[in-house]
């Protein structure tokens, strides 16, 4: 991180002593970075690059790891038995003597994105880790401002989140982030990851974090991550989000968010599973909001049917669809305002304009699931 002035370098001297004296020589580094000395001096960061089928974009995954301005990462790229020539251009990369970047590249017989990261869980040795799919990006100073809001936020089971905006094949649109709701409070975190996922992989984990929690559970082929939140949360971790976009996703017709019905399976069984797992733990207002919400079926996979009603004129339909969602997933307040506009006359016609005009902004195509 360069500094661009003297006040910001006394500032960054301050923020190093302070780190120094609590003894916690990690965070004391974060406070360094960019202003040179070896990458030793640094934390060691790894990542792990789960891929398949992606050479079309893992080298700008990987081009923008390079690009960090922390020096010291270990980038563990596992290959999922992809059938195309992405293991190749991964290979390129990794034979390039860059200071502060060590490579690890390994394949897999073909077992999904969950038992790809836990392969790259068994490799690494960093002192940190983030995940990012291979077809997504990191901005230049990601890792850095990760590690920085980390040390901020002082001791704690905490997880920083990167804000993060969307590329679609209406281009890129900076104002609009990923993560539109709030992070939810961390004593409501609990109640709010029951509803939907406000997780993301692209967070900064703690060594320890995986000691305590576990690893992904290969046997679910779709949501793995919220069934992976869920466990988090209610095993004591708390998630905190930067302002700042420092991530760039891509959404594609071939990625796993492009199957809804997939997805609303997926999130059924995820809460079942944690039901099952923390049933004793849970309060009776937990367990009746989790058994409810089985009942009613995903909100994520209402709303989207909701979407397709208003753009095919079937406004009543569309109601009904946003009224089950509103039911389960109340904190999310979008959903909320949408459902208060509904109830006035006129409400659903003008929701019905709305999505015609993000459609249009976004270039929708019904292939994405979005």
């Amino acid at each position: 991180m360069t500094q661009e002035s003297s006040s910001e370098a006394v500032a960054t001297s301050t923020d190093t002593k302070r780190a120094e004296q609590r003894g916690d020589a990690a965070s004391a580094q974060v406070g360094k970075a960019g202003q040179g000395g070896s990458a030793s001096e640094f934390p060691l960061v790894s990542v792990v690059v789960p891929v398949y089928n992606a050479r079309a974009s893992v080298g700008e995954t990987i081009s923008s790891l390079l690009r960090q301005t922390w020096p010291n990462l270990e980038i563990i790229v596992v290959d999922d038995g992809s059938p195309d020539n992405s293991l190749d251009l991964v290979r390129v990369y990794a034979e390039m003597d860059i200071p502060g970047r060590k490579f690890v590249v390994v394949s897999q017989p073909n077992g999904g994105v969950a038992s790809a990261r836990n392969h790259g869980l068994r490799l690494y040795t960093g002192d940190w880790v983030v995940f990012l799919d291979s077809d997504d990006a990191y901005l230049p100073g990601a890792i850095t401002h990760l590690m920085a809001e980390r040390e901020k936020l002082g001791e704690g089971n905490w997880l920083v989140v990167p804000q993060s905006v969307e590329v679609t094949g209406g281009g890129l649109d900076t104002t609009r982030p990923m993560y539109r709701e709030p992070m939810p409070a961390p004593h409501d975190q609990r109640n709010v990851i029951l509803q939907y996922n406000f997780g993301a992989f692209t967070a900064l984990f703690p060594r320890r974090f995986f000691e305590e929690v576990g690893v992904f559970d290969e046997t679910m082929a779709y949501v793995e991550d919220w069934e992976f939140w869920i466990r988090a949360v209610y095993s004591g971790w708390r998630f905190h989000r930067t302002q700042e976009v420092l991530c760039m996703v891509w959404w594609t017709a071939g990625s796993m968010m492009s199957n809804r019905e997939a997805m609303d399976a997926g999130e059924d069984e995820a809460l079942r599973r944690n039901l099952e797992r923390f049933r004793d733990e849970m309060t009776p207002a937990e367990i009746a909001f989790v058994e409810r919400r089985l009942e009613v079926g995903s909100p994520q996979g209402l709303l989207k049917q909701m979407a397709a009603n208003l753009r095919s004129g079937h406004l009543d339909e569309a109601k009904r669809q946003l009224d089950a969602a509103a039911e389960v997933m109340p904190a999310q307040k979008r959903v909320a305002v949408k459902h208060k506009i509904s109830k006035v006359p006129g409400g659903m016609k003008w929701l019905q304009k709305r999505q015609a005009k993000i459609d249009g902004f976004v270039d929708y195509d019904p292939s994405l699931g979005r």
